[in-house]
């Protein structure tokens, strides 16, 4: 338990007492997408100060959300992953990206891009009862690729230079507003997206999630 604490017996407020710090979450995004060095999440995180790091990282051990690990040989190298209980924040952390997207559609001059977190933005819209789905979703932009592979059951970054079935091309700021089906088919009128497949892989992307529903 962290040092600052709400002292309400409630789920929530003991809930923030684990998790409510600045650049926590951030950090559980991160790990969601599997162990990372040290080195690795400082520079995913971008602008977090180490010694921020290093705090969270031991308030998250402590609290049992995160724990690190030795990889065995070759890697021979230490990591941190979450726990089980670590696991359980991805529900939080997508509904925290859905709600906030449209805080994304601008750009604040000093903002830090990375097109991978796109790649979360995603999975947090796609449909749970999916079937029958598998697909590699291409996310081109000028600042850079992302992708991602979806099937029923998981939908999991890849390299961005893997082959694709559809690729959605924009900004960062564009394709995030296509995420919203009312929006997607007006940002194509626009030529402000781009959809790039074949026919039946876009209506399947477009029972998925909106920004396909544009191409439909």
């Amino acid at each position: 338990m962290t040092g600052r604490r709400y002292h309400q017996h409630c789920a929530l407020a003991k809930s923030l007492d684990l998790v409510g710090d600045r650049w926590t979450l951030l950090i559980v995004r991160e790990l969601l997408d599997g162990p990372k060095r040290y080195v690795d999440l400082h520079e995913g995180l971008v602008t977090i100060p180490t010694d921020t790091l290093a705090t969270r990282l031991r308030g998250l051990e402590r609290d049992g959300l995160v724990e690190r690990v030795q990889l065995p040989a070759p890697a021979d190298r230490s990591v941190y992953e979450l726990t089980e209980a670590g696991r359980g924040l991805e529900a939080v952390v997508d509904a925290y990206v859905s709600w906030g997207l449209d805080l994304i559609t601008q750009r604040d001059p000093d903002d830090v891009v990375r097109p991978q977190w796109l790649v979360r933005a995603v999975r947090s819209l796609l449909r749970p009862d999916r079937e029958g789905v598998d697909l590699v979703l291409a996310l081109r932009t000028p600042d850079g690729d992302a992708a991602l592979h979806i099937t029923d059951r998981h939908a999991e970054g890849v390299d961005p230079s893997t082959p694709a079935d559809v690729t959605l091309t924009a900004t960062v700021e564009d394709l995030a507003a296509a995420l919203a089906p009312d929006r997607a088919r007006r940002l194509v009128a626009e030529q402000r997206l781009r959809a790039e497949g074949p026919p039946a892989q876009l209506r399947r992307l477009a029972d998925l999630f909106g920004a396909a529903d544009a191409t439909a």
